[in-house]
């Protein structure tokens, strides 16, 4: 049995020290592959602390990778390769892939944000501040790399929530994504093979292939990327989503992430970057640490946006450079002007360092939890055998209805005003051996999701 010793004295919960006791052991190697931990009622008892306590610490060592679920077996120890050697420290914006004219009543879809969550008041405020202080200064030119206070600010947050390892001087202020891609371009010159997760994220993969890179799909299974296969390509570069992989919710676990990093550092001109579209957005237990955080060979390059988190139309996003390529960006790409208007970098920096963001955060965590909860409690009422994947966390689900004819499947669905979004559309190359949907939850409101479910729960009933 496990001896877990938990200090009462502390503010960190009960279950946060038993995840990190039993995560050590694993890095350490106190506890080796293969071995079992005991039942989740057997070590409550043994702590005399609720089940859901343990429940949690398991969840999360689970969601990371380090252990494993095996039915009606237990949970055992994951092989976690070359971790030692990373000294890991113990703490974007995707596009409607099918628009319409006329919009659909019932729509699925894994983009956009709950715009009746936003904080008009306080936005409303903070630019009024801004535009009253008569500063001249922001009507002029500012720093190509975007404002220091915006960058002070989004840095405090990386460290503090994410646990990346940020200055100030390694932080790109961008307009979105494709911003961000096209100055990473310059900076890392031509002629440069990248490697992007097949399904992808359809947006980033289309904006590098105009940027001149070639592109090299490597394949997925049931724990994301398929680094054996990034180690076949040739690739100098990968296009990455460990937190949770777009769209299929796969989350990179701690041995492959170890691995990743373990190819990037055996030649010089590879990178990975890392696009950490929602990692705000996880509804049990803490979020996933970021790639770049564990990374101590200066090899991430790691890209951020406010757009899922605050509203679309904010057109702010961020990219953090290893600091060996920080010089080269300077010499290129820093020549061009931050895409961002000022006034947009004041008011956004004034939403984070006064803890507003924090709160809207939380505040739209609570309420997007309850339609993911609702969508998956409707999907079950369904059908029993119906298969969710990626729950727990993010933006969407995906959803196995297990249905043969799946041309007849959407298009009784449209007849009736739903729209699901086939996963076989988000692949480079290839397709899904069975197709699978997308089903977004956050632009609904919850009773127009429980229509369109039933609307659905029709439709699969008649397959």
């Amino acid at each position: 049995m496990l001896t877990i010793g938990l200090d009462h004295t502390k503010k960190e919960p009960f279950y946060r020290q038993i995840y990190a006791y039993i995560r050590d052991e694993i890095r350490s190697g106190a506890l080796p592959c293969g071995s079992r931990l005991p039942s989740t009622r057997r070590l409550a008892k043994h702590m005399d602390l609720s089940r859901n306590t343990i429940d949690l610490a398991y969840g999360q060592l689970t969601a990371e990778g380090y252990i494993e679920a095996k039915p009606k077996r237990g949970y055992f120890i994951c092989q976690v390769e070359d971790l030692a050697s990373l000294n890991i420290p113990v703490e974007t914006e995707e596009e409607d892939p099918v628009q319409e004219e006329d919009p659909i009543p019932f729509d699925f879809s894994p983009v956009g944000v709950d715009m009746t969550l936003f904080p008009y008041n306080v936005w409303r405020r903070l630019l009024k501040e801004v535009m009253m202080n008569d500063n001249s200064e922001l009507f002029q030119k500012g720093e190509n790399q975007g404002d220091l206070g915006l960058r002070r600010a989004i840095m405090y947050y990386l460290r503090q929530s994410r646990g990346v390892h940020v200055g100030t001087s390694q932080i790109i202020i961008g307009a979105g994504i494709e911003n961000l891609l096209f100055l990473l371009s310059l900076t890392l010159g031509k002629g440069r093979t990248m490697a992007m997760e097949n399904p992808a994220y359809l947006n980033a993969y289309q904006t590098v292939r105009e940027l001149g890179f070639q592109v090299l799909p490597v394949d997925m299974d049931e724990e994301g990327l398929r680094v054996s296969q990034l180690e076949q390509s040739g690739a100098d570069l990968a296009y990455v989503t460990p937190a949770r992989q777009y769209p299929t919710g796969v989350v990179l676990p701690i041995g492959r992430r170890s691995r990743l990093i373990k190819w990037a550092r055996e030649k010089e001109e590879r990178y990975i970057i890392e696009d950490d579209y929602d990692s705000e957005f996880r509804y049990y237990g803490k979020p996933i640490p970021a790639l770049q955080g564990i990374d101590e060979s200066d090899k991430v390059i790691y890209m951020g946006t406010f757009s899922k988190a605050i509203a679309p139309a904010i057109r702010i996003g961020y990219m953090v450079l290893p600091k060996s390529l920080v010089p080269a960006y300077r010499k290129t790409a820093g020549i061009f002007s931050c895409a961002v208007s000022r006034i947009d970098q004041s008011v956004l920096t004034s939403f984070l360092s006064e803890g507003h963001f924090e709160r809207h955060l939380n505040r739209m965590r609570n309420v997007y939890k309850e339609k993911h909860d609702l969508l998956i409690q409707k999907l079950k009422e369904i059908d029993s055998r119906i298969t969710v994947y990626g729950a727990g966390a993010g933006l969407h689900v995906r959803v196995d209805f297990h249905i043969q004819d799946t041309d007849w499947f959407e298009k009784e669905l449209l007849k009736r005003g739903v729209r699901v979004y086939p996963l076989s559309m988000y692949y480079i190359d290839g397709g899904p051996e069975k197709e699978q949907y997308i089903l977004g939850f956050t632009k609904m409101q919850k009773e127009d999701m429980i229509k369109g479910l039933k609307a659905i729960r029709d439709v699969y009933r008649l397959a």
